[in-house]
């Protein structure tokens, strides 16, 4: 657990006194406290990130091995598990294995070596120093400088001639300096310096203390449940940018940083300072320590002729125009008719009952891949497979969606296709299929919205670069790869309209032990690419709690490593299953199933079989064999519907026609099955 009960009462007194100090309390009982909280501390932070993907971050706010496990009897990493490991520290994750409550009375410190100014001292420095509170805080805050000459000016005082060469000392260290040199009998009486009351450590108070938040959406509803975000709250976003100050400060000290620099640090960290006191002087459950608003989801934009009554984030129940339509083939940009090998894939899903439905430029085929039987065939489509759930595909256009002008409650841009019959829905949409997609009305604008909800989320937010497109969706439809291109971006999970996963992350090699498995089919060029490929060949799933990515170079990554690496062909599109667990790798010479876990590929499909299905005859001219397939898919397909049909919607003359008709039908082979 990340948040617990509240501190003892011992440590529960002290942390008090320190961040909400009486009005009585001496300096040097201030100091003591100080001292015993660094005495308490079981170690310093070194970084201010606190949590990634929702596990605390060594040396970090909720670092295991400085505030204790997550679970008990259970070290970080999983090594030492039970009763027998109690009290144990692991070698590996240095976190102590045992049941006792540390995160709810364990602190941590933050060393800040340039210092920082309890407010609750601000009245004893500024008497050694002769100073009002105002011109010292002026001082802390950069506004106010001492001169050469001991004078106290503003940074901004015309009277004084400023040159580049002028001497002059401000903030904290200028501050820390001249207390060196006066004496405070009280102080001395207590073993300490006026020196000391410049801080350089700073306690850190137990995750129990500032707990994460578990908030439900302001619009909840079945498609939005309760939201569990890694939503920190102010207090800890309070102590993520005090450490980075003290962080970066630090290191500027190390490096001798020119002194124009090291003060402006000086008066960021004294800010970040009064405002992490200012948070954590409220108790634990003060509304002003919880997150701020919901950032991520907020109203669709109101596109022209939208329905205008709907109330953003009231449930939309709305119909689909059923097949999309067939675009111009003219305007196709690769065309594919050589009787040498299929065409080219442009997306792949796995569905459930072990079939996998594959897009081609213009055959869509649905395949029990166990056995290698083609169960139907139907002609691609412009809209793009996006995955599947059950028994229905997911299709949408390439620039989004759009409610028809007449007809309110009719979506068009969507689609369902039902894989058991091949036809198309028509009709409301079925409650159990997601409606979260990513919308574009100009190339640059991108939004993430949900049209069942009509919420969305703004493209500017989701660290996926210029211009993002959808490259890949998990198989549960909540997390989407959006990017400008296949290679980068974020995995941006759709609940919350964050971005979860960058793919920035992702760089390192796979060692030298990682296992490999050869893929048949075209290799890709010299680029990484092929010349015609229309397929990103990246897919994303999240299994029991373990991110699975496959990278557009053929690496499988299973959370933080590389797992396993697939050679030899292109990968042109892939999926993976509803668990997971199988991945679908599909280019042009062949489809591929692996099994993840075990690295072992279960079945090898030859599409090649599939080319005699999709050739024309040669006499047929170019645009109108691409009408053909376009409309049709197969050329078995299109012989079997009536001439005056083909003559209408493709343009055939008589002659092309009696041609067309004198060619065999070809049947959609089965696959050649070459693994097991």
């Amino acid at each position: 657990m990340l948040h617990g009960m509240p501190a003892p009462p011992d440590l529960r007194a002290l942390l008090d006194a320190f961040f909400a100090p009486p009005p009585g309390l001496r300096p040097a009982e201030l100091l003591r406290v100080a001292a015993e909280l660094r005495a308490r501390s079981s170690g310093a932070l070194t970084t201010a990130a606190m949590l990634d993907h929702r596990r605390p971050v060594e040396g970090g706010a909720w670092c295991p091995r400085l505030f204790g496990p997550l679970q008990p009897l259970r070290c970080g990493c999983g090594r030492l598990v039970g009763r027998e490991h109690r009290g144990e520290t692991c070698d590996r994750c240095h976190v102590l294995c045992t049941d006792e409550p540390l995160r709810d009375r364990r602190v941590a410190h933050l060393d800040v070596p340039f210092g920082l100014v309890h407010p609750a001292l601000a009245p004893r420095i500024a008497a050694l120093l002769g100073l009002e509170r105002d011109q010292l805080r002026a001082v802390l805050l950069g506004e106010a400088v001492f001169l050469a000459d001991g004078r106290l000016v503003a940074q901004d005082d015309p009277d004084v001639d400023w040159n580049d060469d002028m001497p002059y000392e401000t903030g904290v260290r200028a501050v820390r300096r001249r207390l060196a040199a006066v004496v405070d009998r009280e102080l001395a009486a207590a073993g300490l310096s006026p020196a000391d009351l410049v801080l350089t450590s700073v306690p850190v108070p137990p995750p129990g203390e500032r707990p994460l938040h578990h908030e439900s959406h302001p619009h909840e509803d079945r498609w939005f449940r309760a939201l569990w975000s890694e939503r920190v709250g102010r207090d800890n976003e309070a102590i993520a940018a005090l450490t980075v100050r003290a962080i970066r400060g630090a290191r500027l000290v190390e490096l001798d940083a020119p002194t124009i620099v090291l003060d402006r640090e000086c008066v960021a960290a004294q800010r970040a300072f009064e405002a992490a006191l200012d948070l954590l002087a409220r108790p634990p459950g003060d509304p002003a320590r919880a997150p701020g608003p919901l950032w991520g989801w907020r109203p669709a934009p109101l596109q022209e002729d939208d329905d205008e009554d709907h109330v953003p984030g009231a449930l939309y129940r709305f119909h689909l125009a059923g097949a999309p339509a067939v675009s111009d083939a003219h305007d196709r940009d690769v065309h594919h008719r050589a009787p040498h090998r299929p065409e080219v894939p442009r997306a792949c899903v796995l569905a459930d009952g072990d079939r996998a439905l594959v897009q081609l430029a213009y055959l869509m085929l649905l395949v029990h891949w166990p056995t290698g039987h083609v169960l139907w065939t139907m002609p691609a489509t412009e809209a793009r497979l996006l995955g599947a759930r059950g028994d229905w595909a997911l299709f949408g256009d390439e620039y989004g969606r759009q409610l028809d002008d007449d007809d309110p409650e009719l979506l068009r841009g969507l689609y369902a296709l039902d894989l058991t019959s091949g036809t198309w829905l028509e009709g409301p949409y079925p409650d159990d299929l997601p409606a979260i997609f990513v919308e574009k009305s100009e190339p640059e604008d991108a939004w993430l919205t949900d049209w069942r909800g009509q919420r969305a989320a703004p493209g500017d937010a989701d660290c996926s670069g210029d211009r993002p497109d959808e490259w890949a969706r998990s198989p549960d439809h909540r997390y989407l790869w959006m990017s400008s291109s296949p290679d980068d971006g974020a995995i941006v999970d759709t609940e919350r309209g964050l971005a979860v996963l960058m793919l920035s992350h992702m760089r390192e090699p796979a060692g030298a032990d990682v296992p490999t498995v050869a893929l048949t089919g075209p290799e890709r060029d010299e680029d990484g690419e092929l010349d015609d490929q229309r397929g990103a060949g990246v897919a994303i799933a999240r299994s029991r709690g373990e991110w699975r990515t496959l990278l557009p170079d053929g690496r499988l990554r299973r959370d933080g490593r590389v797992a396993l690496v697939f050679t030899g062909g292109a990968i042109e599109c892939a999926a993976f299953d509803a668990t997971g667990d199988r991945l679908l790798l599909v280019n042009r010479d062949a489809l591929h199933v692996v099994d993840v876990a075990r690295g072992l590929p279960l079945v090898r499909l030859d599409l090649r079989p599939l080319a005699p299905a999709l050739a024309l005859p040669a006499s047929l001219p170019r645009e109108l064999a691409d009408l053909v397939l376009a409309h049709h898919g197969t050329l078995a397909a299109a012989l079997a519907e009536p001439d005056a049909l083909l003559q209408e919607r493709v343009g055939l003359d008589d002659a092309q026609l009696a041609d067309l008709r004198a060619e065999p039908a070809p049947p959609v082979p089965a696959l050649l099955r070459t693994c097991s």
